[in-house]
């Protein structure tokens, strides 16, 4: 979640195209990255390696194969999802699991899961807790709503290292969380995208000075958050009635200045093996 170095922006447009923005090619007009649904997923889920550098990755069979469907979630796994929560936000879910996702002021409903990290708490030059997915500290979610952090909660929903979840927005709102949503198109695309931000904490790069130099842990994501983030995504998925295109924070800001640079270290072939335990593996 922290900053990097300003990239230049890239804005592709011609008379007879609308302005497309970043390097997936966001539609200021249709509010919606360029490409068929599997090429927006291959964009969108670029590796993420240290300082932003972002590189091709091949797209699991399990994620190729939804973007190719036109339903979403059945019944069965849509429960499925929902057992796979812990209390409290089991009940909560629960709560709203028949009321649709959020829309855009013009009516566009959501259509992307954006996996971002925290980059919190910060380290600097300390060295990370010895257990850190146990460390109160790390997985505490108090900072994150009674605005230490900022003023309101940034994400939809906040997934600590031992799996516990907690809800900073419910789906239904229209909220932002990325530059691209805040900074370059603003309140147009709000309500086109649903956050969910897991915990990592930061510390500087050997011999760095500046936030936008950070690593965070290896592994990135534990166990419990690729299995807690794929339950996310199938039931958000449900609640849209489609499959959403999942995303990351820094691809979806890619070729914006002071782009952050997460999710570090989350390996898509971990959350393709969780989901295929909710969805089952594409024949």
């Amino acid at each position: 979640m922290k900053l990097l170095l300003a990239l230049p922006l890239l804005l592709l447009a011609t008379p007879a195209q609308a302005e497309e923005i970043g390097e997936c090619r966001f539609s200021r007009e249709t509010l919606t990255f360029a490409g068929s649904r599997v090429e927006q997923a291959e964009c969108l889920l670029r590796k993420i390696e240290l300082l932003a550098v972002r590189k091709p990755q091949p797209l699991p069979k399990v994620i190729r194969h939804l973007m190719e469907r036109e339903d979403g979630p059945s019944a069965a796994q849509k429960a499925a999802a929902l057992a796979a929560f812990p209390e409290p936000y089991q009940t909560f879910a629960e709560q709203w699991a028949d009321t649709p996702l959020s829309r855009t002021e013009e009516g566009l409903p959501a259509l992307y899961f954006v996996i971002h990290d925290t980059s919190t708490p910060f380290y600097a030059n300390d060295p990370f807790p010895k257990r850190l997915n146990q460390d109160l500290r790390v997985n505490d979610f108090a900072p994150y709503m009674d605005g230490t952090l900022a003023r309101e909660p940034v994400a939809h929903i906040f997934l600590n290292r031992v799996g516990q979840i907690w809800a900073g927005h419910d789906f239904q709102e229209g909220w932002r969380a990325t530059k691209l949503e805040s900074r370059v198109v603003g309140p147009r695309a709000r309500g086109r995208m649903v956050h969910i931000e897991t915990v990592q904490p930061r510390r500087f790069l050997p011999g760095a000075t500046s936030r936008g130099q950070t690593e965070g842990p290896k592994p990135g994501f534990t166990k419990e958050q690729y299995r807690m983030l794929a339950a996310l995504y199938v039931y958000a998925s449900a609640r849209a009635g489609y499959w959403l295109i999942p995303a990351q924070h820094n691809t979806v800001d890619a070729g914006i200045p002071d782009a952050h640079d997460d999710p570090q270290n989350f390996e898509l072939k971990q959350f393709a093996k969780e989901l295929e335990k909710l969805v089952g593996k594409p024949r």
